[in-house]
């Protein structure tokens, strides 16, 4: 909207201004096309006098040196001066003129019949005054020098001063001559007459000239008009608010693209704001703005609107760009002068995307260094690559030395190059059968490695690789492993499931043997033939095997839960040395029964530690009660207490009554018992029990084997 009211502004913009009154004919471009119009009536003269059709080259070229292009340049120059033909037919229809040669005005040329000949002898008559508003005569010499006369309805001095400066060459603008390369011939003996009726007959340029003319402006005074409409546009954009300048169309974009280029973009558009709108404006105004449409079907109707379009479109792009550049000035200061520069400087961008480039680089570099520096030249593989890579390099330098001397020698650098490619394609053909013959052999050595897999995924443990699998050696060693390894898993379930079966025949045993005392005794009791002795003895025995019974299915609940570590600890202070004293007192009578001596071997102050008190007594009655059990009738039993920094230790060793024939990691399974024929009492899950409430405390639990020597170590954490 804001446009197309500037745009409906112009007439009272036209008013301010004021006319300029110089001459509609002060033109240049008119004067330049007629300038262009004697090089074509000149061609039509001679061939009118010579009577052949003739070329603009033959005419008006001179000399020419040696130039590849010449023929392309003539070729250009017939297109173009032809193109000049334009300027009599469309261009200037409403010109009128006469041309002869040789100051014989036999061989002339006109498109009118008017007396334009009588203007010659410099005299000016009121009929042709009235008549034209404009005409000249050009009067060429035998040198080609020109001389304006007779001068008609513009400053004379204006038509000598451009037709002084038209030149030939410089009527291509440079487009088709390159300088000292050709010489030209110039227009010699012709007279052109020119003239412009009042009465304008055809819509030309000429009719747009005279028309726009009228509306011919003060350049001065539509400059401040033009700066003036500009600032106004700048303060406009300016008190805008700011939030609502974002939410337009391309703003939020405008604003995040670095600073560098926003500048350029604003400056380019202050130019285009100041220049363009001035001669937009300025030709509008003047009706000289797209004076070449006319002639190109487009008539004086359509070509009004389509100025006033372009014009409205000008101005939407001017508001937009001092609109945006506004709102630029405001983000800046809204952010931050520094911290806006920190964000949209795009040489700060640059640099940090270098940094970053040059830090990754450095680091890539680093990375290089070690790794080639750290190449395990003992490898095999790494041997080979390094072989490789050191024969193609060997080769393409081999290549390149052979390409350069066969360059050198033959001087063709098609020779050198087929027989370059002819070694790339030797050299290609062996490299490729000797990667062939390679790859073929890590095939059969991978397919040695992939059967004794296969073979050991079959179930197969006794399989052997023998060969040498060169690249796959390291995983031939891990198959081995991995062999080895299963072979133990096995063995290791084999003994699992064994022990199942004696766990099973050894609870079935230890249930079975006080059970079936029990039974036996009831049925006894039932009998009415025995005796109160009897009956009492009877009792005794079954409360003797029910308590047998009670205490198996206590150590099996124990175990069970120690097992899967469902304990719960009441830890106290406990003097672990006293502790040990009162079980030895308790179990003395069956120590006493085994004729042993204990000897203790104990520290002279406490040993205090945190442990659950009655899980530790339990510990320590289990083993002394296998001590009581199992150890040599007679002999002495040694139980040690040694209090280091960091740990207490408890050793307790004796001699075994039996032989001992098995491993010291079996006797601490569950049901496992030192005595294998089951003869003396006991579970068999005494040593479980101990070394779970053990752990469970956070100590460690050990047996060792020496022949017959039996010694268990405990430790806890002082």
């Amino acid at each position: 909207m804001i446009s197309v009211s500037i745009v409906r502004l112009y007439p009272l913009i036209e008013n301010i201004v004021g006319k300029d009154l110089s001459s509609s004919y002060e033109n240049y471009e008119l004067l330049k096309r007629i300038n262009q119009t004697n090089y074509t009536l000149y061609k039509d003269l001679l061939e009118m006098e010579k009577n052949k059709e003739l070329t603009y080259d033959e005419i008006y070229i001179n000399s020419h040196k040696v130039w590849v292009n010449y023929n392309d340049f003539r070729h250009n120059l017939n297109y173009e001066m032809s193109d000049w033909n334009d300027n009599i037919n469309r261009r200037l229809k409403n010109l009128d003129y006469f041309a002869y040669v040789n100051n014989d005005e036999t061989y002339n040329k006109t498109n009118t019949n008017n007396s334009l000949n009588t203007l010659v002898s410099n005299i000016k008559t009121q009929e042709l005054n009235d008549k034209y508003d404009f005409y000249i005569v050009l009067n060429y010499d035998e040198n080609g020098g020109v001389e304006v006369s007779n001068v008609h309805g513009v400053k004379e001095y204006y038509i000598k001063n451009n037709f002084s400066q038209f030149d030939l060459k410089k009527s291509f603008d440079g487009n088709l001559i390159e300088e000292n390369v050709i010489t030209f011939n110039p227009i010699k003996n012709a007279t052109f007459i020119y003239a412009i009726p009042k009465e304008l007959k055809y819509e030309d340029n000429i009719s747009v000239m005279v028309n726009s003319s009228k509306h011919f402006i003060n350049n001065d005074v539509l400059i401040v008009v033009i700066i003036s409409i500009l600032c106004s546009i700048v303060i406009a954009g300016l008190i805008f608010p700011y939030r609502k300048g974002l939410n337009i169309f391309g703003v939020g974009v405008f604003l995040k693209i670095p600073l560098e280029i926003n500048l350029i973009i604003l400056t380019i558009g202050a130019i285009f704001s100041g220049a363009g709108s001035f001669y937009v404006v300025g030709t509008t105004m003047e009706s000289r703005f797209g004076e070449g449409w006319i002639g190109f079907g487009i008539n004086t109707q359509l070509d009004f609107w389509l100025r006033i379009i372009l014009n409205i479109l000008m101005w939407i792009v001017i508001f937009y760009l001092i609109f945006t550049g506004d709102m630029l000035l405001k983000h800046i200061f809204k952010t931050g002068v520094v911290k806006y520069l920190k964000q949209n400087l795009l040489i700060i961008k640059i640099f940090k995307v270098t940094k970053k480039f040059l830090n990754r680089s450095r680091n890539l570099f680093a990375e290089l260094i070690y790794y080639i520096s750290n190449i395990d030249l003992t490898d095999k593989s790494n041997k080979f690559i390094i072989k490789i890579v050191a024969i193609d390099a060997a080769t393409i330098l081999a290549f390149l030395i052979i390409w350069a001397l066969g360059t050198i020698f033959t001087m063709s650098i098609l020779f050198s190059a087929f027989w370059g490619l002819l070694l790339a394609f030797v050299y290609c053909t062996v490299a490729f059968n000797l990667i062939k013959i390679y790859l073929s052999k890590i095939k059969n050595k991978f397919s040695v490695l992939l059967e004794a897999t296969n073979k050991i995924a079959e179930g197969n443990l006794d399989v052997s690789i023998n060969e040498d699998l060169g690249l796959f050696n390291p995983f031939k060693e891990q198959v081995v492993k991995i062999q080895n390894g299963f072979k133990k898993a096995v063995n290791e379930e084999v003994k699992s499931q064994r022990m199942k079966t004696e766990l099973i025949s050894n609870v079935s045993h230890d249930l079975k043997t006080p059970l079936t005392s029990i039974i036996t005794y009831v049925d006894l009791l039932k009998s009415e033939n025995i005796t109160g002795e009897e009956r009492k003895a009877y009792i005794a025995t079954l409360d003797k095997k029910s308590q047998r019974l009670k205490f198996l299915i206590e150590d099996l609940f124990e175990v069970s839960r120690a097992t899967s570590g469902n304990i719960n600890l009441n830890l106290v202070k406990v003097d672990i040395v006293e502790l040990i004293r009162q079980i030895e007192v308790e179990l003395d009578d069956k120590i006493k029964k085994s004729n042993l001596k204990i000897r203790n071997n104990f520290p002279g102050n406490k040993i205090i530690l945190n442990l659950d008190s009655q899980k530790t007594f339990r510990i320590f009655e289990n083993l002394l009660n296998n001590v009581a059990k199992y150890a040599m009738e007679g002999s002495r039993v040694y139980v040690d207490v040694i209090n280091n920094e960091d740990k207490v230790e408890i050793t307790i060793k004796n001699m075994s009554a039996e032989e001992i024939n098995f491993e010291s990691k079996d006797i601490v399974e569950r049901f496992e018992r030192g005595d294998k024929s089951r003869n003396t009492e006991g579970s068999g899950l005494g040593l479980a029990i101990v070394k779970s409430f053990v752990e469970v405390q956070g100590g460690t639990f050990n047996v060792e084997l020496d022949g017959d020597l039996f010694k268990v170590t405990i430790t806890f954490e002082n």
